[in-house]
This record gives structure tokens, C-alpha cells and sequence, in this order.
């Protein structure tokens, strides 16, 4: 897991974006949003804290490879880092 701490501002409209444009699961805190980077197709677990910080839990590369998807866990604490900039970045992605 990695945290990161915004600026209100910055952690309002991250919170709204995800709201708007990324999948939440029913009693889950958390969102899992999806990203396509170089190719890959990545779901990026992230769960707005409290203080104006945002956490990346896990993320997941997806590999749609013939009829059954392949999937590889993702906890590596620079690539969780890495996926949560792009998603504050670009507004929490799709």
C-alpha cells in the first residue's frame, strides 16, 4: 500500500472524479480504477483517506490473451506509487 497526502483543492476533485468516472463495489471503501499504459490494461485498487490522502492498495495487470484473461498481482510499492500519480494526474483515470 502507498499513500500519498494532496491539497484539499487537489483532494476534492480526486474524490469527485472517482465518484464520477470509476467502479465502486457494494460496502467496499475503496475503488478499483482501470488504466491502459503501453499497452497493458492495469485495475488499480485506491480508497480516498482521511486528511486529504489517497492510498493505492493493489493494483492488477490484466492480460487478454485468447478466452481467458490472465491476471498478475501488483504490489510493488514503486508501481503503486507510480499508478496512483497518473491517477491523481489525470483525474482518476477513465
Amino acid at each position: 500500500m502507498i499513500t500519498r497526502q494532496l491539497k484539499q483543492p487537489q483532494y476534492e476533485a480526486f474524490c469527485r472524479s472517482l465518484m464520477r468516472k470509476v467502479r465502486a463495489e457494494p460496502f467496499d471503501a475503496g475503488y478499483t480504477a482501470t488504466m491502459e499504459i503501453n499497452g497493458e490494461e492495469y485495475a488499480v485498487k485506491v480508497q480516498p483517506e482521511r486528511h486529504c490522502k489517497v492510498a493505492a492498495l493493489q493494483a492488477l495487470r490484466i492480460r487478454r490473451d485468447g478466452e481467458n484473461p490472465r491476471f498478475e498481482l501488483i504490489t510493488e510499492g514503486a508501481l503503486l506509487s507510480s499508478f496512483l500519480e497518473v491517477l491523481v494526474y489525470q483525474g482518476a483515470g477513465r
